[in-house]
């Protein structure tokens, strides 16, 4: 028997259309990615360890062996806040005078009065109380004079002199002073 084989047409194979790929583009995220661990063959940096410093020996605090002495601060002087003019009143003006350790003794003039007048101002003490004095004496008659314990000066104490010389003497504590015939006017 033979067989015959009658060829039999192949089935055709349909063709498929072909289907679109959509690919997707992901965003980065905003949170940052950790690095990673070094591999163990990586070996990170060794981080120096300070070596500590010895101290041989605690420094001993000094002692003092004197209290120190507080230093003295002497008080600058206090200025007299008056003057010989302000003292004697206006019109005068000063003719002499003369300085000596705790005050000055000032003579002064009176033209239109034809008057003297002396004053001692402290230089020192000013403001406290101790003694000081004025004296001032007109040649051939007239004397007038001040003494007592004052802040800031003895007078005023005054003489008329016109064409007379005239002296003056003063004190202020342990200082004095005098002057001898002079301003004949």
């Amino acid at each position: 028997m033979t067989r015959t084989t009658t060829a039999q047409p192949t089935p055709t194979k349909k063709r498929s259309k072909p289907t679109a790929t959509v690919t997707k583009t992901v965003q980065p995220s905003k949170t940052p990615t950790k690095k990673p661990d070094p591999t163990p063959t990586e070996e990170p940096e060794p981080t120096p360890t300070p070596t500590p410093t010895k101290t041989t020996a605690k420094p001993t605090p000094t002692k003092t062996t004197a209290r120190p002495t507080p230093s003295k601060t002497t008080a600058a002087p206090v200025k007299n806040p008056y003057t010989p003019t302000q003292v004697c009143g206006s019109g005068y003006s000063v003719q002499r005078s003369s300085s000596f350790s705790g005050g000055v003794t000032y003579q002064l003039w009176n033209n239109s009065t034809g008057q003297n007048c002396a004053v001692t101002m402290k230089t020192a003490n000013v403001g406290k109380s101790s003694p000081v004095s004025v004296t001032l004496e007109a040649q051939g008659g007239g004397t007038d004079s001040d003494s007592g314990s004052y802040e800031y000066y003895a007078g005023p104490v005054y003489v008329s002199a016109k064409g007379k010389c005239v002296k003056y003497s003063g004190s202020a504590g342990s200082g004095s002073t005098s002057a001898g015939w002079a301003n004949c006017g």
